[in-house]
């Protein structure tokens, strides 16, 4: 799937587009899509319905062997397994769920630079942690919250902070300087803006 190439604001939530996921139907389906694309492949070539039973069965086959899955098929099958222990989404419950904190720490044990669900650029790796890290935000602080949202839009067109200045922004937040942050993210999104094709 093409991402974006620039960073518009969501007609719904009035956000940077992607900045109110998962919550905004608008944000929520301009993140998903690139989610859905992978997953909706391979229930067509599994001859699967979406929203089947079958679909929840192959879920539960891919999460067995998520090694032989790429990491978006693996992230969407999380989403629709519920938790034996809670009942959540798998992943997505209570911080204190052991099984939901074992099964999204195997997930990404695969991760960046070449693990077994595919190669992933330090650009995807930000984008499957601010998912789930948005899909679940009980599970996290509200500064994490505030600086995942601030940024998950831009990562959308494949930007990605320095580490310099993912720990500036944070420093930021935590000062309770959030329009300050929301600045600079601006000025992102001009730069990200006028390098996109015409």
């Amino acid at each position: 799937m093409p991402r974006p190439q620039r960073v518009e604001t969501c007609q719904t939530c009035g956000l940077a587009r992607g900045g109110g996921y998962p919550t905004c139907p608008e944000c929520y389906a301009a993140a998903e899509v690139f989610w859905r694309a992978d997953w909706e492949s391979l229930l067509q070539a599994e001859g699967i319905a979406a929203g089947s039973e079958d679909e929840r069965l192959l879920a539960d086959v891919v999460l067995a062997e998520m090694d032989q899955h790429p990491w978006t098929v693996v992230d969407t099958a999380m989403t629709l397994v519920r938790c034996r222990s809670c009942g959540a989404e798998l992943g997505g419950g209570p911080s204190d769920c052991f099984e939901c904190q074992l099964a999204f720490g195997n997930a990404i044990a695969y991760d960046i630079p070449a693990g077994e669900q595919g190669v992933m650029t330090a650009n995807e790796h930000a984008l499957r942690i601010g998912r789930h890290i948005l899909r679940a935000p009980h599970q996290h602080s509200p500064n994490i919250l505030t600086a995942w949202r601030l940024t998950f839009p831009r990562l959308l067109t494949g930007w990605l902070p320095t580490t310099e200045e993912a720990q500036r922004g944070m420093a930021l937040v935590k000062a309770g300087k959030t329009e300050a942050f929301e600045a600079a993210m601006r000025r992102v999104d001009a730069m990200i803006n006028r390098s996109a094709q015409p």
